[in-house]
């Protein structure tokens, strides 16, 4: 009987263990301000593109200023290496007119800044610390 207790103790406190390590987030806190020309870019949706994981996107408003967001709103972002990409945001009740033709949507930002193979911006998230990255494109 004092075998089946200890077990049982253990399956008990492998399972406490077990959730509190389920306790922390996959994610990560990630701000940020984008810029063009030294001006606030408003409007402007940046995505973090994983070089390994999912990836996180964002709106900027006003000032410039996203938060980034993987599996639900602001959840933040998975650490790791990304390449950052940005593109006009077209919000859901506007969509944007195709070009003729077909091609790329117009964007203020040069093409390279959309397309991850080209993109000169960079971010690493890592986990415990201040993730708030400044992007000022020209």
């Amino acid at each position: 009987m004092g075998f089946m207790h200890r077990a049982a103790g253990a399956v008990g406190l492998a399972v406490i263990l077990a959730a509190i390590g389920c306790g922390q987030s996959a994610t990560v806190a990630v701000t940020g301000t984008v810029t063009l020309n030294g001006k606030p870019a408003e409007q402007a949706e940046v995505f973090f593109n994983p070089k390994q994981g999912r990836m996180a996107t964002g709106v900027t408003d006003g000032n410039g200023h996203f938060t980034l967001s993987t599996a639900k709103p602001n959840d933040g972002a998975m650490p790791g290496e990304y390449v950052v990409t940005l593109t006009e945001y077209y919000p859901p009740d506007k969509p944007p007119a195709m070009p003729r033709g077909g091609g790329l949507l117009p964007s203020r930002f040069p093409p390279k800044y959309g397309d991850p193979g080209q993109s000169p911006l960079s971010a690493t998230v890592e986990r415990g610390k201040k993730n708030d990255f400044q992007f000022d494109v020209k």
